[in-house]
């Protein structure tokens, strides 16, 4: 029997009255959980919603162990850029669910710059000239926008669903201006802002934040440093730092583990929070 119709048999016995044969079909689907995007394209009907609760339920527990068994993975790319995609890649991935490949992430960054590559026309792509294309209301509805109604949604940090809905909080729209800024040839690093993550850009010699959350405001990082609220030596010291891959990942890691913790999703905080807790003791 092959895999694609082992599969569709099993989906037929997803809500079996026998707890033993519920128990069988688990152990199953685990095991050929990596394979299961493909065997699902193959099925000759899509799932029902009760199937896909079922199916996420069933595999929730490999999942959360599949990620914490994988998550470092991320280290082994050579640049920051690409060590931060890997890993929001496998995050994104494992809060889309079961149907997802982290690959996905790639092939939609790479799509959008395609995009961005036929509206530049042959021109070089700069900062602010990108952070317009995707923040900004000037030529019809903007490409990415701050999702304020759903401000400590965890889908703000699920990069692929910001894409599709075009709503997300300060640092995922930041960190996607980032890896597509690094598709174009423009560099966009991040700036560890307290409360609300900023992008930074030198633009002309001159180093500027970007508020992606507020439509790609552009902000002299100097003036930012002296005109903001708690302004000191410390603060300024502050806004000229580039954050690095791990003070980025684990802003994300705790945006998610404050949602889940609002939500009650009581696993998914637990393994956002040990996450977080491997890579500051290593």
């Amino acid at each position: 029997m092959s895999a694609s119709v082992q599969f569709s048999h099993l989906i037929k016995l997803l809500d079996d009255e026998s707890e033993v044969v519920r128990e069988a079909v688990r152990r199953q689907l685990e095991g050929m959980r990596r394979d299961l995007p493909e065997h699902l394209a193959d099925l000759d009907r899509p799932l029902t919603s009760g199937e896909e609760c079922i199916m996420a339920d069933l595999l929730a527990p490999s999942r959360r162990e599949d990620l914490e068994d994988t998550w470092f993975a991320w280290r082994d790319q050579a640049s920051a850029d690409r060590q931060i995609e890997s890993a929001l890649s496998q995050i994104s991935a494992f809060l889309s669910g079961w149907k997802t490949r982290p690959k996905e992430l790639t092939e939609r960054l790479d799509g959008l710059a395609a995009l961005a590559l036929v509206d530049l026309a042959g021109a070089a792509a700069e900062p602010r000239w990108l952070a317009d294309w995707l923040f900004s209301a000037r030529h019809g509805a903007p490409r990415l926008r701050g999702n304020s109604k759903d401000y400590y949604s965890p889908a703000n940090s699920n990069l692929l669903w910001v894409l599709e809905s075009g709503l997300g909080n300060p640092i995922s729209l930041c960190t996607i201006y980032r890896l597509l800024g690094q598709r174009l040839g423009v560099t966009v690093e991040g700036c560890k802002f307290p409360g609300h993550f900023l992008a930074r850009v030198i633009v002309d010699g001159n180093l500027w934040l970007v508020d992606c959350f507020n439509r790609g405001r552009f902000m002299l990082a100097a003036d930012v440093a002296r005109h903001h609220p708690a302004a000191n030596p410390a603060m300024e010291e502050l806004v000229r730092q580039r954050a690095g891959v791990g003070s980025i990942l684990l802003r994300f890691l705790r945006n998610l583990d404050d949602a889940f913790d609002k939500l009650g999703m009581m696993p998914e905080r637990q393994l956002m929070r040990r996450l977080a807790v491997k890579m500051m003791e290593s």
